[in-house]
């Protein structure tokens, strides 16, 4: 589906909500809340890796997580579940499904939904990636990282991975921001107004956590939300579509993973 008009304005309690008038979209369209979830933790993680479009599996800690995110959402009853084609969150949406009792529903692959490409930094030191990047932009590292946007990171990385040139043609070239959000956005446009004319209901989305901070600085411009610290693995972010319109609830609760912790500790 298209997106077309891009509207922002400030909803009730202080919420910022993005307008997307999209077309089809109906006011009695049913409410679709969109959990919106970071993969578990993976190899490439711990050993400090860019890991864009590159990739790894989940280690024995991401595996434990993501059962724990499952149990936590055992009382949650889905309506359909999304991941992005990268391995470590098709793994971790699978892993929900087991242990949340719902691997009845067809886990639907979305390649929109995946992380920021980092071109030619991809699977390099994360430390190679953020020194170049603040030296690119002439600031120290601290100044830089107080600076810290999707956005400003995106576009960096896209300018330096031009600059460099060294694997084009070899891999695909880092993307800029504009381009991230515009699949991001379109993928959960699509999502949400094909299970609103379903009679909506609450949508599992595994993805990535740059790719989630995106969208929320995309749907929440303004907001207070600390964009700039990694989100946790595991963590949701609620999402609402109603009438054509998406609105940020939280951002990376830990709520259903404390949850199905202490449903594992307790006696059976």
């Amino acid at each position: 589906m298209m997106l077309k008009n891009i509207l922002s304005r400030v909803c009730g309690l202080g919420l910022i909500a993005l307008c997307f008038a999209t077309p089809g979209v109906h006011a009695d369209e049913a409410e679709v809340h969109l959990y919106l979830t970071r993969h578990g933790k993976t190899m490439l993680n711990v050993s400090d890796r860019v890991q864009g479009w590159s990739d790894a599996v989940l280690t024995p800690d991401g595996i434990a997580v993501a059962q724990d995110l499952g149990r936590g959402l055992k009382d949650t009853s889905f309506a359909s579940v999304y991941s992005s084609d990268s391995g470590r969150a098709m793994e971790t949406a699978r892993v929900v499904q087991a242990f949340s009792g719902q691997t009845q529903l067809p886990l639907q692959i979305d390649p929109r939904l995946r992380e920021f490409n980092f071109g030619s930094y991809e699977a390099d030191l994360n430390t190679t990636l953020w020194n170049d990047a603040a030296r690119f932009d002439g600031l120290a590292m601290e100044d830089w990282l107080k600076k810290f946007t999707p956005k400003r990171f995106a576009d960096t990385v896209a300018a330096m991975d031009r600059r460099r040139g060294t694997t084009h043609g070899k891999t695909w070239p880092a993307e800029d921001y504009a381009t991230i959000t515009k699949r991001l956005i379109n993928a959960l446009t699509e999502i949400a107004s094909q299970q609103a004319r379903r009679g909506g209901g609450k949508v599992l989305v595994v993805s990535h956590g740059l790719a989630i901070a995106a969208v929320v600085d995309t749907l929440a411009p303004g907001n207070q939300y600390p964009l700039h610290k990694p989100l946790t693995n595991a963590s949701i972010t609620e999402v609402v579509y109603r009438d054509g319109r998406f609105e940020v609830l939280t951002f990376n609760e830990m709520k259903y993973v404390k949850a199905g912790q202490a449903a594992a500790k307790a006696p059976q």
